[in-house]
């Protein structure tokens, strides 16, 4: 649905429209109720001039006495004071100047938008003045109460008494008129035949002192280009213009976004303008327009490639990025969609803490002065390293040569230090780049830069830091959201916290940066898990590791790449893919078995592994164990498993505990999606097995031994009938034998490790199929078969199951027994 920004029907702004009335409907008057009705606001009128005209010409104009023009005035103020003033025609200077006096004398606050029309459409003069070969009108006296003046090309060079004939000629006469006037300027180019030849409209704006805005904009000088609307039908586009900029300022938006928002109406219009008589014909009337595609591409005057079009019109949605994990063409890191709750810290340790509590985006912000070799250069670089170590996203407020020094992942900056910083520099050492923005021009300004995230703020008040700007409410923030949401990752920031985030989340808004929420709070972990429980919307637990930006995003391009064969699979598939990626899979043991289901899961797309096992790597384990070699000998394999599968697959999140499992690891599988016994020890397998029961996870068993190897998948509560691991191996049983025992073929390892992750990959994709089943496999003569599983109702474990009727391995064949197949195993 279509979002239009801060228009309530209920209570709707009041705009005076003060211009002449166009008999043929396109223009004047008439087209500024119909602008001011279509974008939520009362239009209210002050006729200054009659005229005869249609869509071919002018043919009478007739002003009105200045008893009238006053008495229409004097009517409104009492019962209708508008909110904002649109100034259109006027038929001589006397009525000029009865204006200046009156609104100088009644309503000298009020915003007033100036179009100082003297040409129709159709080429004919509107005014005696103009009639006569010269701007007669002075405008001085009115420009000192306005708030902006919206000449076009022939009114700009009429007014500066200019020969305009190319853009040099154009920037001068703009640069010529602001400069004696104290109004903000938008010289308007639509008309120039110089852009249009170059397919694009251009306007030229020129800014004064602005209130509310970041010191950057003040008495600056910028274009705004669009590609031109393949429309002849512009009958009363300016001033269609000069109201839409009226109502925006009605609705209490900024000038320099009430003109960004009103250039976006004007192209959204002139795509929906239609012919009516033999002439130009009028505009459409759009609604609020917040495509990205209508918006205007903004760029400083002094930067702006005036002998180079096709570089103008570089700007995001019209370069058809996409937004991926990887690196832009720019340089810039790019990010998934969602990422959900964003802590903003200014304490290291703080950092941490949310790192081990699963956050996954986080920024460091340091409000004091950093010097080389300072400590806080040391938390800078230690906040780094933690982003490493915990495979999170780390943005460096402002510090930006020292993120480059230091190897961040990114950088956040805001629109004066963006001025500030090297961009090349940052896009060069291959950073992401989040920037700050407040309201629609900031962030068209931004966006220029293709950022990996734009900031949306502040939202409400916040006592975080001084601000320029005024709170943006949820609405426009919905606005944004509906504008941006679809080009980059987009951020709320600025007074959120538990109470008011379900409202922000309604807006349609990706991600929310919180400060305050987590730094003043008591208990900041658990303010953490609360916010992102309250984000996705439902219980999780968030120490599961796996980020809400890995769960909620789409798969990237280079995913379609990495896991295109598995993807062709119809039970994978992008959504299969997805379900990858939200998943955590605990694996306990990391020898021969467990290294294996490691590799395969993180290379099949897993998106977190907890990896248990207090073992060292060994020589005798290199045979089997293809993850290690003589350098990692005397590492712990958690260690060696970490480094190298983190290397290899960065999208997926491993984290180690290097004991014999435990209640510390017990804790640890209570976050995962599902559990792999790849132990060596009969013990820990029964432990492990108690701890499944108890916390309601899935447990799928392998070991291997000599020649035979099985696999048993167990879950009490979703099969009753097949009962538990000790159900089929009670605690007083001696097993299989253990491989360094027994001994063991490496490609035997291999081959029921291969067994084994397939089953976990299945199950994590939904389907269940060697669930309540006992497989065995025959080494020697490479066949398999299986029985199922039987309750025991004497477990001490599970208890609730029917007495199990086979004990030994060969009573499980029974039954299911003769049902074999032969298969051929894969070295690969």
């Amino acid at each position: 649905m279509k979002r239009k920004p801060e228009m309530s029907a209920d209570k709707r702004p009041i705009v005076w429209s003060i211009a002449g009335s166009d008999s043929g409907g396109g223009a004047g008057i008439q087209a500024d109720l119909a602008t001011l009705s279509n974008l939520g606001c009362h239009g209210c009128s002050v006729i200054t001039t009659l005229t005869a005209q249609s869509s071919v010409a002018v043919t009478l104009t007739e002003a009105v006495s200045e008893e009238m023009l006053l008495a229409q005035l004097n009517a409104l103020l009492g019962d209708l004071p508008p909110k904002a003033i649109k100034i259109g025609l006027l038929a001589n200077q006397v009525q000029l100047q009865l204006l200046c006096d009156w609104l100088a004398r009644h309503l000298p606050d009020v915003p007033l938008v100036v179009d100082p029309v003297m040409v129709a459409s159709c080429g004919d003069a509107l005014s005696k003045s103009t009639a006569m070969g010269a701007a007669r009108l002075d405008y001085r006296p009115l420009a000192a109460l306005s708030t902006v003046l919206t000449p076009n090309i022939h009114e700009l060079a009429l007014l500066s008494r200019s020969d305009i004939h190319d853009f040099p000629s154009w920037e001068d006469a703009a640069t010529c008129l602001a400069n004696e006037l104290p109004c903000h300027l938008l010289a308007k180019g639509g008309d120039f035949e110089a852009g249009i030849a170059r397919g694009l409209a251009e306007d030229l704006l020129l800014f004064k002192d602005l209130p509310h805005s970041s010191g950057l904009h003040q008495r600056q000088g910028f274009v705004l280009a669009s590609p031109r609307q393949a429309s002849s039908n512009n009958h009363g586009s300016g001033c269609t213009l000069s109201s839409a900029i009226a109502a925006f300022l009605a609705h209490d938006w900024i000038l320099p976004d009430a003109l960004i928002l009103a250039k976006a109406y004007i192209n959204g219009a002139l795509a929906q303008s239609y012919r009516v008589g033999r002439g130009p014909g009028p505009l459409g009337r759009p609604g609020a327009c917040l495509a990205a595609e209508l918006m205007p591409v903004i760029w400083p005057l002094e930067d702006y490639p005036w002998g180079n079009p096709a570089q103008v019109l570089g700007a995001p949605w019209l370069a058809a990025l996409t937004f991926a994990d990887g690196v832009s063409a720019e340089g810039f890191k790019t990010l998934p969609h969602n990422l959900g709750i964003y802590p903003v810290v200014a304490d290291v340790e703080l950092l941490e803490a949310l790192l081990k509590a699963g956050c996954r985006t986080i920024q460091l912000r340091l409000k004091e002065e950093v010097l080389p070799g300072s400590s806080a250069e040391q938390a800078i670089i230690r906040a780094i390293a933690l982003g490493r170590q915990y495979q999170a996203r780390v943005f460096i407020n402002d510090h930006w040569q020292l993120a480059i020094a230091h190897g961040a992942f990114g950088v956040h900056l805001g629109q004066e230090d963006l001025s500030q910083a090297s961009v090349e520099a940052i896009q060069g050492a291959g950073l992401a780049l989040g920037l700050s923005s407040h309201g629609y021009f900031e962030a068209l300004l931004a966006l220029r830069h293709r950022p990996s995230y734009l900031a949306l703020g502040h939202i409400f008040a916040t006592k975080t830091k001084v601000m320029p700007s005024l709170p943006q409410g949820l609405t426009r923030l919905g606005a944004y959201s509906e504008t941006f949401g679809s080009l980059v990752p987009t951020v709320a920031i600025g007074g959120i916290d538990e109470h008011n985030l379900d409202a922000v989340k309604h807006t349609g808004v990706a991600n929310v940066a919180v400060v305050r929420a987590i730094t003043e709070a008591a208990e900041p972990v658990t303010a953490f898990r609360r916010l992102t429980q309250s984000w996705l919307g439902r219980a999780v637990t968030i120490a599961s590791g796996i980020s809400y930006a890995q769960q909620n995003a789409g798969l990237s391009d280079r995913d379609f790449i990495r896991y295109g064969s598995q993807l062709l699979l119809p039970r994978v598939s992008e959504a299969g893919q997805l379900a990858l990626r939200a998943k955590t899979v605990a694996i306990v043991g990391l020898g021969g078995l467990g290294h294996h289901l490691a590799h395969s899961l993180a290379a099949a797309g897993v998106g977190r592994l907890i990896l248990i096992d207090p073992d060292i790597v060994e020589l005798g384990n290199l045979p089997r164990q293809l993850l290690y070699n003589e350098q990692d000998i005397g590492r712990l394999k958690v260690d060696v498993a970490k480094e190298k599968l983190g290397r290899d697959y960065p999208n997926c999140l491993i984290e180690i505990e290097p004991e014999l499992f435990g209640p510390k690891s017990a804790e640890l599988i209570s976050e995962a999606s599902l559990v792999l016994d790849a132990s060596d020890n009969f013990l820990c397998r029964h432990n492990l097995n108690q701890a499944c029961v108890k916390l309601g996870k899935e447990l799928i068993a392998a070991a291997i031994s000599a020649d035979s190897g099985l696999l048993c998948h167990t879950a009490p509560w979703l099969n009753p009938e097949a009962g538990c691991y000790e159900c089929l191996f009670p605690r007083d049983s001696t097993g299989l034998g253990r491989c360094r025992d027994m001994g063991v073929l490496g490609p035997a390892v291999q081959t029921l490790a291969a067994m084994q992750s397939l089953a976990a990959i299945n199950t994590l994709l939904g389907e269940r199929s060697t669930l309540g089943r006992l497989i065995s496999l025959d080494c020697r003569m490479l066949s398999v078969r299986e029985a199922a599983l039987c309750a025991d109702p004497a477990c001490l474990c599970c208890q609730t199951h029917t007495q199990a009727e086979l004990q030994t391995e060969a009573q499980f064949m029974k039954g299911r027994s003769e049902l074999s197949r032969e298969e051929n195993c894969d070295a690969n």
